[in-house]
């Protein structure tokens, strides 16, 4: 296994900017102490893995009073958040497009979702291969998770290319020749 880099993608919650003003929201304890009541806008799963309801319930008092199953960070799971329809949704801490609906994220202030570093992942036959080792570890090296987010919003939000994309920031940071 090659080693895991300092960029994490992790589960994430995120309200309306709206929201987060008029129950003074920065982190999902605030929102536990808030006392709301709250629908979450997520995948089916949210309902029994600790890391979704459970989890909000029990390590933040959130009050979930509902799942809405529209998927984890969808278009129509955040649209349901910035419509008022739902007051939360799971989504990614590499979410390039909340803005684009007017949604925050909340802090994660008591660790509920696990730390999921982004690994590079070979297959059998080019497992060993030193010069593949050596070129996926120095992106890894390289990339962070605010990069992340960046290449997330040039082929989610503004629409390019991934290959594209990709090609400009390996070029960009010096890993291969333009």
């Amino acid at each position: 296994m090659l080693p895991a880099g300092a960029a994490t993608d992790q589960n994430a919650f995120a309200v309306s900017r709206e929201f987060a003003a008029e129950h003074r929201l920065k982190t999902l304890s605030d929102l536990g102490k808030s006392k709301q009541k709250i629908k979450v806008a997520a995948g089916e799963e949210c309902e029994t893995r600790v890391f979704c309801k459970p989890g909000l319930e029990r390590t933040y008092g959130i009050d979930v009073t509902g799942l809405d199953p529209k998927g984890v960070g969808t278009p129509q799971a955040k649209q349901a958040v910035k419509d008022g329809t739902d007051q939360l949704v799971l989504t990614t801490t590499t979410d390039a497009t909340l803005d684009n609906f007017g949604l925050v994220l909340l802090a994660d202030d008591k660790k509920l979702q696990n730390a999921d570093n982004v690994l590079p992942v070979v297959n059998a036959r080019t497992a060993g291969d030193k010069e593949i080792e050596t070129a996926l570890g120095k992106l890894t090296r390289k990339l962070t998770t605010e990069d992340l987010i960046n290449l997330n919003r040039k082929v989610d939000a503004e629409r390019l290319k991934p290959a594209d994309v990709a090609q400009a920031y390996v070029e960009s940071k010096g890993l291969v020749k333009k």
